[in-house]
């Protein structure tokens, strides 16, 4: 059974049986006994006595006959330039050691430690929701803030292009394997090696199912430093279906992250799910001047106030198109695939 880090954090998230919970009670287990998988003793008799609930995990999971296929699998995702980090890597975020020991990444490393907001919100969103997000997230962007989000059509996709749109830079959370990743027409002409990262918790070529969809929310949350809902429906429909965009402000609420939910006055038909989201707690957010509620809750001062050093052209972009303009835009540019 002793085999590499790599291949062995790869081998479990493949192995049939091991989900997220297990995997991130493994990761638990070995950061309190301070050990590496390639220490871990061959003998199950000898794991099962030095670490009983780790043994009774793995037990009978890891198969040698298995090890081709996963070394296999392992230089295929490098060839991918996909990049696996997992608690013994050393760019690995320890934060979130308890929520996903496995990240598939590929793009923009660096991205994945720096200040990022998320911007979520409904597929279906109305005209004035687009509009809002467009403008909430460019002009994050231009103040070096990472906007992340989940690329689903709708408010996702808003943010991430006019993050990108902005001359910024975007996290892109996937509810399904990095394998399955796409480049939507609209974001093929962006410099995805330089301002985007693409991140996934889930085997590579794992499907995109609604548990999925629910489980990457929390990780979008934890890789922001705050929460902006645009637009979102009730916790559950008629139908009992759950809202991703309202589970997403729940999390961020239980993760004692600050909430920003849109004003729900703001919009011709005001959405249930935001005024419930601020009823538990998340700040109303007037969309016509709310960034810069959300910089000053992140230490940063608005480009256009005093003693703000900026660069000429981000001078210049502010001039020709200020937040209230912003409002005033044509939604061509919307991104509505799926």
């Amino acid at each position: 059974m002793r085999v590499k880090a790599p291949y062995f954090w790869i081998w479990l998230c493949k192995t049939h049986g091991i989900g997220p919970k297990k995997l991130a009670s493994i990761a638990k287990i070995l950061h309190e006994h301070q050990r590496q998988p390639e220490t871990l003793p061959l003998n199950p008799t000898e794991l099962l006595a030095q670490f009983p609930k780790l043994a009774n995990i793995l037990n009978g999971r890891i198969r040698v006959e298995d090890s081709q296929a996963i070394y296999t699998e392992y230089l295929s995702l490098k060839d991918a330039g996909i990049t696996m980090l997992h608690p013994s890597h050393p760019n690995f975020p320890q934060h979130l050691l308890e929520i996903s020991p496995i990240l598939f990444i590929k793009g923009q490393p660096r991205l994945l430690a720096s200040d990022g907001v998320a911007i979520v919100g409904a597929r279906d969103v109305s005209e004035e929701g687009i509009r809002v997000a467009q403008t909430i997230g460019a002009a994050l962007a231009r103040e070096g803030i990472n906007v992340v989000s989940g690329y689903a059509k709708g408010v996702d996709s808003e943010a991430h292009f006019s993050a990108l749109a902005a001359d910024g830079t975007t996290t892109i959370v996937l509810p399904h394997g990095i394998t399955g990743l796409r480049r939507k027409k609209a974001f093929r002409n962006f410099n995805w090696e330089r301002n985007v990262l693409a991140v996934s918790q889930f085997a590579p070529d794992a499907k995109c199912l609604a548990r999925n969809a629910m489980a990457r929310n929390e990780l979008i949350c934890a890789l922001s430093k705050a929460v902006v809902v645009i637009e979102s429906a009730p916790e559950r429909n008629a139908l009992g279906k759950m809202s991703g965009t309202f589970n997403t402000g729940k999390t961020a609420l239980e993760m004692n992250l600050p909430l920003f939910v849109v004003d729900p006055a703001f919009f011709q038909e005001p959405p249930q799910g935001n005024t419930d989201l601020i009823r538990l707690g998340g700040h109303k957010l007037n969309p016509r001047n709310g960034v810069r509620d959300i910089l000053r809750y992140l230490k940063v001062t608005p480009f256009d106030e005093p003693n703000r050093s900026v660069n000429k052209a981000k001078d210049k972009s502010y001039i020709q198109m200020n937040l209230l303009a912003e409002f005033q835009v044509s939604t061509e540019h919307s991104v509505t695939g799926s």
